[in-house]
């Protein structure tokens, strides 16, 4: 697999490095669509052609270092992959670097929010999402996507935000005051929920991002495209606060289904795991 951005020499150096991007390419043929697995190299594909200069921050992060780490793989199991890639984070953030993982399905963001919720005190996870991934158990798997946040909520607060799915399990197991419904995000014209977003934020933060999040029109390309998501400059702009507001620690992105029709939605995923990284640079690390 290339580097990220197709960075070389001390650029990529694993000593020096701010940020560690993680790929795993994992998902089961439970997922509707089985192609998550192949979304880590999809998105690093298309970071090759993205331009490294920041034209909102006017700043280029790359040259503080990207080290692209070894695939995870070999994860036949939803247990193998959350202590694995647990295992993997704790030992980016034990080394102070800020950690980019690359999913993969939601299952890869269970592993990844453990590592963090164990490294920090005062932490809440954000979760960025259509769906609230509440169920106690799928098809047999405690640990299936479908199951992510209700594990997630027992290590930290959870926030979830852009959400306009349920399963039946989600408003029993969801704190609601803390779930942000896109459609009450797209009709706030007075933008009161950004208020009430902020509010509930901590020290520190862990951000986990599937990618349906956005609407369909903008990211088609992913397991299941629930109508009425965000668009990117709003997904932008919650997140710029939030960096502004919080010490982030880590981010997960996850959930494309890469499709060669539709390039699009791979080129979007290697542009905004850059933006975070841009983001953490400036106003996490002062960079």
């Amino acid at each position: 697999m290339k580097n990220f951005a197709g960075l070389k020499g001390a650029f990529v150096d694993y000593n020096e490095a701010r940020f560690f991007v993680l790929p795993v390419p994992y998902s089961t043929q439970n997922d509707w669509n089985p192609m998550a697995n192949r979304a880590p190299e999809a998105i690093i594909e298309a970071s090759q052609y993205i331009e490294l200069y920041d034209t909102e921050t006017r700043k280029q992060i790359w040259q503080k270092g990207i080290h692209t780490m070894e695939p995870l793989y070999n994860l036949n199991s939803d247990e193998k992959v959350c202590d694995s890639v647990q295992s993997k984070v704790a030992e980016i953030l034990d080394l102070e670097k800020f950690p980019v993982i690359l999913g993969g399905n939601r299952t890869v963001s269970i592993g990844a929010a453990r590592a963090a919720c164990s490294k920090y005190d005062d932490i809440t996870v954000v979760q960025f999402g259509a769906h609230n991934a509440m169920r106690v158990n799928y098809k047999g798997s405690e640990y299936s996507p479908e199951c992510a946040m209700y594990h997630i909520k027992k290590l930290a607060p959870l926030v979830q935000i852009g959400i306009r799915a349920m399963g039946p399990d989600g408003e029993r197991n969801s704190d609601m005051a803390k779930m942000f419904f896109a459609r009450d995000l797209f009709f706030d014209h007075n933008n009161r929920w950004f208020n009430e977003v902020y509010e509930v934020l901590t020290k520190n933060i862990y951000i986990t991002l599937d990618l349906n999040v956005f609407d369909p029109s903008v990211v088609p390309a992913v397991s299941i495209p629930e109508p009425g998501g965000l668009e990117y400059f709003t997904v932008l702009r919650i997140l710029k606060e939030i960096f502004r507001r919080s010490n982030i620690v880590g981010i997960d992105i996850v959930g494309l289904c890469p499709d060669n029709n539709n390039v699009a939605s791979s080129y979007l995923a290697a542009r905004f795991a850059y933006q975070m990284m841009t983001y953490k640079g400036v106003y996490n690390y002062n960079l």
